[in-house]
């Protein structure tokens, strides 16, 4: 008896692979992708947009949004328009995150650019819970400090006064943090 292997030991279990998910990308591609920042900004400046960009007004974009200080985005931008052009857009084509079209220099959401608009979102949602949060901790120490450095060099009467105004703060904080939580 000859043991069955291949294609046909695999039929004769009767199981079926799954395909794979056509709309999310696996991890190794997300890092891959996003491990670039001129990458990122085109995906996020095309998050923006649900219309094709012209690559020259996407590589104006990119290049005002990664300069620095030091560098004007005029002089960067014939550098981020070849990587665009050369690199970046061709393989977040190859994923489908946009579809490139070469010939007329444009482009646009690809049909999976969905994977990503959730990391942008979540990006986004996280970006401004943290910056509009209150946070009565930082607001207590930096008082505190101030409040019992101003202590220490007062004479012994503004201490006291000091130190009262200082419980007073800590029991006003932690009001409204309470306050704001609720």
């Amino acid at each position: 008896m000859r043991p069955t292997v291949g294609l046909d030991a695999v039929l004769a279990t009767g199981k079926t692979t799954e395909p794979p998910d056509q709309t999310g990308l696996d991890d190794a591609t997300m890092f891959d992708i996003l491990g670039n920042e001129r990458r990122r900004v085109c995906l996020h400046c095309l998050a923006e947009h649900e219309t094709a960009l012209s690559v020259s007004a996407l590589g104006q974009q990119v290049a005002s949004i990664v300069a620095d200080a030091e560098t004007d985005s005029d002089e960067l931008y014939d550098s981020v328009y070849i990587s665009l052009c050369q690199t970046h857009l061709p393989k977040l084509d190859a994923v489908g995150l946009v579809e490139y079209k070469q010939d007329q220099k444009q482009v646009r959401q690809g049909p999976r650019f969905g994977a990503i608009r959730d990391q942008f979102e979540a990006a986004r949602t996280t970006e401004e819970q943290s910056s509009d949060s209150f946070r009565p901790e930082t607001v207590v120490r930096v008082l505190t400090v101030a409040i019992g450095a101003a202590a220490v060099v007062s004479p012994p009467a503004a201490r006291t006064v000091l130190l009262l105004g200082l419980v007073a703060v800590h029991c006003l904080v932690l009001i409204l943090a309470s306050a704001i939580s609720h």
